[in-house]
């Protein structure tokens, strides 16, 4: 996992190199700052040599001169690659999940995946710009004073270095433990993210229903569930450095009665006791810090196994198998043997659905709520692929055609119209950024549009907010329409565009839908009926079954359940 990390730092290689050199200035400037320690006492404190009293300090302070410039540099460039390094992380995932079928969606909650993306990939920050600083900072300092500890008295640092096999055991398995927590932290973040998402898009119904104290409660119970886990993590976090400030200890002690012997018996001197002993306490604080290291990387590594479990998903590219580039719809398109569930086990949503659409005619599906009418609309635009049965534009299997052509030539307008935070022009050129002006005013003109944009305040430049917020439920409708039609799809699919407007409102927009349909293959998947009595064929729909099919008169002269629908509808209406 930490090597598939590495590989996006693979790509700022040479700047990492130049981290590394500075990183051997840093842990070479840290062990002759221990090696000085003898001469520094030995010549000075007690053979009082005042050349060497001139020289010692005048040398420490160029050590440590080029040790920070060494240290700033490394953690400047460290930081930068690490940045770029997430900034590509972050790209590949979104850029992996937008293509991700519609399937990956319905099963994962909005608020999740953004956890993912911004959460999980901050904390892979550590593991490649931090932790690698200073694993490469301290991992070659404390081989440097390693050097320095041995190069003074070798048997004292055999001596030194028992502890330290001790202490790896109990670190592996914290390690494992703290990547255990870690991910499921990450987990209760992504189910406070989720609570976030729902109840800052859900407002109006949360106070309409006077459920804000629940809502607080629930996010409460979830906030308390991750400091629990928060502070298990931190439990075991906290204990590799007094365990190695222990060990440490141990050392030391041993170090102090054995070198402190060799001392007084005249075996070794002051000087070269102290030098090997800085050099020993300075060897632990590295080792120390490496422990820490690894506390950060197990972390890092539970985001990295949350965040790979997405990329290692297949995404709509695998099942684009078409070669084919679609240009329109010159014959006909045909539903064959349609029969789609969205689970294994789980019933049909649709069944044997047999029916045909001639170019420039319009389809009305019609039927109950959860009938399975918008799923038709999903399989024609390959959101889903049917579990059996095969849909063929101009008698080809449009699995054959190559989905961006294939969704090129299709246009949507919907019952919940999805508009951007952004200007009424970038909502209307979605998709079209090469549309001259005139071609946006026409389209906007067409979809009854034009009058109300301009007298906005800064016209076709005014944002509109988080989900068109700022305009009205028949202006954003309008917006959806004028965006259907700079798009200029030979194939319709209307999914309920009037089902939530009111009587005025439908008006405007059945005129602004007639100039859309003119020309194009339509399927309109209604709700209001009087929106398709003119349709060219009318397909009644009961549990994923087409139980009727023909023309509004002769359905109505059946008596059957498109009747029924009709009357009860506007029996509603009159009362």
């Amino acid at each position: 996992m930490y090597k598939r990390l590495l590989k996006y730092v693979k790509p700022y290689w040479t700047r990492v190199l130049i981290a590394f050199l500075c990183a051997l200035g840093v842990s070479g400037t840290t062990a002759a700052a221990a090696w000085l320690v003898q001469p520094a006492l030995d010549n000075i404190f007690i053979k009082r040599d005042l050349q060497m009293l001139v020289l010692v300090p005048f040398v420490i302070l160029v050590i440590y001169l080029v040790k920070g410039i060494c240290n700033y540099a490394q953690a400047y460039i460290m930081r930068d690659v690490g940045n770029r390094a997430i900034m590509d992380i972050r790209n590949d995932l979104y850029a992996h999940t937008a293509v991700m079928p519609m399937r990956f969606f319905t099963q994962q909650s909005t608020g999740k995946l953004m956890s993912r993306i911004l959460n999980d990939v901050n904390l892979i920050n550590n593991a490649v710009s931090t932790s690698i600083k200073d694993l490469i900072q301290n991992v070659v300092t404390a081989i440097a004073l390693t050097g320095v500890v041995f190069y003074r008295d070798a048997r004292l640092a055999v001596i030194a270095c028992i502890a330290l096999p001790f202490a790896y055991y109990p670190l592996v398995r914290l390690g494992k433990k703290l990547r255990h927590i870690s991910k499921k932290g990450q987990e209760e973040i992504s189910g406070i993210s989720s609570i976030l998402h729902e109840t800052f898009t859900a407002t109006s119904v949360l106070k309409s229903f006077g459920m804000e104290a629940r809502e607080i409660e629930r996010f409460k119970d979830k906030n308390n569930k991750l400091f629990k886990v928060t502070m298990k993590g931190v439990k075991y976090a906290e204990i590799p450095t007094p365990l190695m400030e222990f060990i440490g200890a141990v050392a030391v002690s041993l170090i102090i009665w054995y070198g402190g012997y060799q001392v007084i018996h005249g075996i070794s001197t002051p000087g070269t006791f102290f030098s090997f002993l800085t050099a020993l306490i300075m060897m632990y604080s590295p080792l120390k810090t490496l422990t820490r290291i690894n506390v950060s990387i197990q972390q890092s590594l539970a985001a990295a196994e949350r965040i790979f479990a997405i990329l290692d998903m297949d995404t709509e590219h695998v099942f684009d198998k078409g070669t084919r580039e679609l240009t329109g719809v010159k014959q006909k398109i045909e539903f064959r043997d349609i029969c789609f569930k969205y689970d294994t086990g789980s019933k049909d949503v649709l069944s044997h659905i047999n029916f045909e659409a001639v170019s420039g005619q319009v389809v009305a599906i019609v039927g109950g709520s959860g009938g399975g009418k918008t799923t038709i609309g999903n399989l024609l635009l390959r959101f889903y692929e049917p579990t059996s049965g095969v849909i063929t534009i101009d008698h080809t299997d449009i699995r054959d055609f190559t989905l961006a052509s294939l969704r090129r030539q299709i246009g949507i307008v919907s019952q919940d119209v999805i508009l951007f935070n952004d200007t009424v022009l970038n909502n209307i050129t979605y998709g079209q950024k090469e549309a001259s002006m005139e071609q946006i005013i026409y389209a906007a003109t067409q979809a009854y549009a034009h009058d109300f944009i301009v007298k906005m305040p800064e016209g076709y430049n005014t944002l509109i907010g988080e989900k068109g917020s700022k305009m009205s439920g028949g202006e954003k409708q309008r917006i959806a329409i004028a965006r259907a039609i700079l798009k200029n799809p030979p194939i319709l699919i209307l999914d309920e565009a009037t089902s939530s407007l009111d009587t005025e409102s439908e008006h405007i927009i059945q005129m602004a839908l007639g100039n859309l349909m003119k020309g194009r293959t339509t399927f309109v998947i209604a709700h209001r009926f009087s929106t398709i009595r003119n349709a060219d064929i009318i397909i009644a729909i009961d549990n994923g079954r087409i139980v009727e099919m023909g023309r509004h008169e002769d359905l109505m002269e059946k008596r059957g359940l498109y009747k029924r629908l009709y009357d009860m509808q506007f029996a509603e209406r009159n009362s």
